[in-house]
């Protein structure tokens, strides 16, 4: 873990939830992580974080042992990116809040090669990845059975990447500059031959 990159803030519960009326959360669906103070990772999201249609909602409170405050805030918009390859197979669905979160929330930078080096390491358990970056994660208790991989189905099939490098660059957490890569280098015009 690199210790400088991160700051002594505690770990925040997120949980997701329907919402069933402005500001009210309902079903509670999974659970996630601050990536930002306006973004969720979501790792191995349940099938109905996939509708475009509802409306979610996040609860987000500090860890236990800390004070009992929490938020409710709803969220914007949802991006799905899963993998299938390299000995992995995980997803994440990247969830957008309306409005940031007033918890601090560290800054955590890393880079695609580092995170598709450590989902391969981790065999795509996404909280220890980035509970290795650095990340305040905390994770709910593990359902028994396999994971259930519903977005391996052709109407997810554009989401769904062959290698965890290209995974990774849509999950990298919240530095602006995680997948910017250098542009290739134009090749010279060639002279014109007169």
């Amino acid at each position: 873990m690199a210790s400088n990159s991160v700051t002594a803030a505690p770990a925040l519960l997120v949980t997701v939830h329907t919402q069933v009326r402005d500001g009210v959360p309902g079903k509670l669906l999974a659970h996630g992580f601050m990536t930002s103070g306006s973004t969720v990772l979501v790792p191995d999201p349940p099938r109905e974080l996939a509708s475009p249609w509802r409306r979610y909602i996040l609860r987000i409170s500090r860890s236990p042992g800390r004070d009992g405050t929490a938020e409710v805030l709803p969220v914007a918009g949802i991006g799905l990116a899963a993998v299938h390859g390299d000995g992995v197979s995980t997803a994440a669905a990247l969830l957008t809040l309306v409005w940031p979160t007033r918890f601090e929330v560290p800054t955590v930078t890393s880079t695609p090669e580092r995170i598709a080096e450590l989902l391969v390491r981790h065999h795509g358990d996404q909280w220890a990845v980035y509970a290795e970056l650095g990340f305040r994660v905390v994770r709910p208790a593990r359902k028994p059975g396999p994971p259930d991989e519903w977005w391996l189905g052709p109407a997810f099939e554009q989401e769904v990447h062959s290698s965890a490098e290209d995974y990774s660059c849509g999950t990298c957490g919240s530095s602006p500059v995680c997948c910017r890569r250098p542009a290739p280098r134009a090749a010279a015009p060639a002279a014109d031959a007169a």
